[in-house]
């Protein structure tokens, strides 16, 4: 009876130490990579799904204010790898149509629109209604957050792990150095002044010499415009910071939030600030 007692009670504290053991490796695990690498490996998981399904929402806030009233939603939905059409809208209407019905049936409904891409050596190409391929992106690339991430990727940046994450998933903060955020934001915006050019030179080969005057003008507030945003980027400075939060079992993102704010001075040298809050939540990985 002895011999029983003691054999269980080997067998119990066996027990006790291989779940301890178990339960330190999962700590080591967590810790054998950098922050970095499990923000690389969730973007690279990312990129090897064949769909996903995202939802999203952005506003902009002034002088640390609440957001105003310009915001809207988004979702989109990525198959096959490289194709993604996403809709986009006020919240409204996204009420009035129900959750994901446009989304499921690649419809909009009044008030909702949307556009098509197509990943093509690791650009996003936005699609015309035909399905041909532009040189521009398109007005709402900005807005794909499957790029975002992908090109967040590439910059100088600082990433840390931070504390009090939900149970099973981990949440890294990335920031890039302003001098990369300011250069990014650049590029994205001229991308999509880039849009409203090609546009501009339709009209005018569709209209006849008496508007001709019209288009000339229209031409010069977009290069006007252009100058004007390249100057007030200029005296500007950008910071910008991301909140990747990510599964710890399958490595992959969950939710994604953002602000990017821009400082400067104006009038009486004061400061006047902007910030662009971003969430995104992504959901069925196949």
């Amino acid at each position: 009876m002895d011999d029983g007692m003691h054999w269980r009670k080997q067998w119990v504290m066996q027990g006790c130490v291989f779940l301890i053991i178990c339960v330190l490796s999962g700590c080591v695990l967590d810790r054998q990579y950098t922050p970095e690498q499990i923000f690389r490996r969730a973007v690279a998981g990312m990129a090897g799904r064949e769909r996903i399904t995202f939802s999203g929402q952005t506003g902009i806030r002034t002088d640390g204010g609440l957001p105003t009233a310009k915001q809207f939603e988004y979702r989109g939905k990525l198959r096959n790898h490289d194709e993604l059409i996403m809709h986009w809208g006020s919240t409204e209407a996204f009420r009035k149509q129900g959750d994901y019905v446009a989304l499921k049936e690649d419809k909009s409904e009044p008030g909702v629109t949307h556009e098509r891409f197509f990943r093509q050596n690791g650009k996003w190409i936005t699609l015309t209604a035909g399905d041909t391929s532009m040189v521009q992106n398109g007005m709402l690339n900005r807005f794909n957050p499957i790029q975002e991430l992908e090109e967040l990727n590439t910059l100088n940046k600082s990433i840390r792990m931070e504390k009090g994450a939900a149970r099973g998933t981990w949440v890294v903060r990335i920031e890039p150095e302003p001098a990369s955020a300011k250069r990014w934001l650049k590029e994205r915006l001229m991308e999509e002044m880039n849009t409203l050019n090609p546009q501009i030179r339709i009209l005018k080969t569709q209209h006849t010499e008496t508007n001709q005057e019209l288009q000339q003008k229209l031409s010069q507030v977009w290069k006007q415009s252009c100058e004007d945003m390249n100057n007030q980027l200029e005296h500007s400075s950008v910071q910008t910071v991301y909140h990747l939060t990510i599964d710890r079992q399958t490595g992959l993102p969950l939710k994604l939030s953002s602000e990017c704010r821009i400082s400067r001075q104006v009038a009486n040298e004061e400061q006047h600030q902007e910030a662009l809050i971003t969430r995104v939540v992504f959901e069925d990985y196949k």
